[in-house]
């Protein structure tokens, strides 16, 4: 008996069994390689294609919602005091204006090429001055309150007339009153459009500009309602909700805040300004502002934002789809 002679058998064996799984292995790739080359083949030699054409939505139509609030026009914003990250004065704050109707109709004429949109809502959402009611404002301010009002109804107006030139789009345009434009030292609740600057500035505009295609809906309480497609929306300042920092942001004490006026009339939709903070979210919408990044934001550590202002299509079907932030260059 000879054991050397079978151990070498065995080693033999063992690796004629390793060579032969491997040789297994390595024809069961190649057949998988095979394949894929065959399919690979038939992919380059297939030439089906099918004609895709384009169409505007034939079943639905759209309106156009721009939000301008919170512009501050009369408050100056020195690079000094916030980094560098932003500017305003009187002449930057006319070409922003400017530069939110004239995007607002480029935007519009987009969005007519995929769906018909006939109508436009502009929402005026107050805090267009700074005005007087804080004292910092007195010696931050290039222009007193009257003469403020004065210059941002002559932004206001030109953007209206702008709109209404370049485009056939019937305007609606929903007037609410800031905290900003108030004539008293605090807030009188029950008679705070009495006393806004903002409220006689709306009434002037709509007697120069109320027509057929231009309707002016001026809230004489808080809240301003408006029907779109059978939805309501409620559009107001922001003032009267509440936030004092914390996680979440101001979403918790808006969506708190929507619940309660619920319940005495449902709405689809809040759209509203006063914190200058862009939030576009499924049942409201918080605006942007126009003056942007100043000394007061960096004061109360605030999020940085770009000034900017809300552009959306409520769509008559779908709801509320495409959602814009208008952006400046200056």
């Amino acid at each position: 008996m000879d054991i050397s002679k079978d151990k070498a058998n065995n080693r033999l064996a063992e690796k004629e069994k390793e060579v032969s799984k491997k040789y297994r292995g390595a024809l069961k790739e190649i057949h998988s390689l095979e394949r894929e080359m065959d399919a690979l083949l038939e992919i380059k030699k297939s030439k089906n294609v099918h004609q895709i054409k384009s169409r505007r939505s034939v079943t639905s139509e759209a309106t156009v919602v721009v939000c301008a609030s919170d512009w501050h026009v009369e408050e100056t914003v020195l690079k000094s005091k916030v980094s560098g990250l932003n500017e305003y004065n009187l002449d930057i704050a006319k070409e922003r204006a400017n530069q939110l109707f004239v995007k607002a109709v480029k935007l519009t004429r987009k969005e007519q090429q995929d769906i018909p949109i006939k109508d436009m809502v502009l929402f005026l959402g107050g805090d267009f001055l700074s005005g007087s009611i804080h004292e910092e404002l007195l010696s931050n301010c290039s222009l007193r309150p009257i003469e403020a009002v004065l210059y941002a109804q002559e932004l206001i107006e030109s953007g209206i007339r702008y709109i209404t030139k370049l485009s056939e789009l019937k305007l609606t345009v929903v007037c609410a009153c800031g905290n900003h434009s108030r004539i008293t030292g605090k807030t009188h609740i029950s008679q705070e459009q009495g006393n806004s600057l903002e409220y006689f500035m709306y009434h002037t505009l709509r007697q120069r500009l109320e027509s057929e295609r231009v309707h002016f809906v001026i809230g004489d309480g808080y809240h301003v309602y408006l029907d779109i497609y059978g939805k309501t929306f409620r559009f107001h300042h922001g003032s009267s909700l509440r936030y004092a920092g914390g996680v979440g942001g101001i979403t918790i004490p808006v969506n708190k805040a929507i619940a309660q006026w619920n319940k005495g009339k449902v709405a689809a939709r809040d759209i509203f300004g006063h914190f200058h903070q862009y939030m576009p979210m499924s049942n409201f919408c918080a605006n942007g502002s126009l003056i942007g990044y100043n000394a007061y934001a960096v004061s109360i550590k605030a999020d940085f934002e770009r000034p900017q202002q809300a552009f959306f299509l409520m769509d008559r079907v779908r709801g509320v789809t495409v959602h814009i932030p208008i952006l400046f260059d200056v």
